[in-house]
């Protein structure tokens, strides 16, 4: 891969999950539990597809995005903080993929993906990334219930998560298959 298209991979994610960071906080600011604690979070969904489809590059998109976000909307002073939550919304979906590639058996190409297989990819990835954002925070000093927060992100990512991957499934079903496509 080239330079060129990985910087444009990390740019673009970074940019379309900065979007949908802002468009959940308007959206849905009301049901928000805490700073960074959402009982719906569609950029949790966001994440796992740019991961699944990019990598790497796409979860450093993600982190670049969620420093940016939070160092605008939510900086509370704490530069390692910040960075922290940064490269765990990145690793968190990051770490999911991998281990759903390992356990579901998911090839590249993402081919083998059914409604079964994204339930279990949003729920690994629900738990995974609210443990570590929640360890993270506890171990900062930015949250004081491990337990409610956890709970609430998990139910934010999970449902943010599945909205997100139903949604692109549905969409994917509408394009047309590369052997069924015509010239005009």
């Amino acid at each position: 891969m080239s330079i060129q298209r990985n910087a444009l991979i990390v740019a673009a994610t970074a940019f379309a999950y900065f979007l949908l960071f802002r468009l959940n906080a308007l959206l849905f600011s009301s049901l928000e539990y805490s700073a960074g604690v959402h009982w719906i979070f569609l950029p949790s969904g966001l994440r796992l597809v740019f991961v699944l489809l990019f990598g790497p590059w796409g979860a450093i998109g993600i982190a670049l995005a969620t420093v940016i976000n939070d160092y605008l909307y939510q900086f509370a002073g704490d530069l390692t903080a910040l960075a922290g939550a940064g490269v765990i919304a990145g690793f968190a979906p990051w770490l999911a993929g991998l281990i759903c590639a390992d356990l579901l058996e998911l090839d590249v190409e993402l081919e083998n993906l059914t409604g079964a297989t994204l339930l279990k990819v949003a729920l690994l990835f629900a738990l995974i990334s609210p443990v570590l954002h929640q360890l993270w925070f506890t171990l900062s000093g930015l949250t004081e219930n491990f337990i409610n927060s956890t709970t609430v992100m998990f139910t934010g990512d999970l449902l943010g998560s599945l909205a997100v991957l139903y949604a692109a499934k549905f969409m994917l079903t509408l394009v047309p298959q590369s052997g069924n496509y015509q010239d005009p």
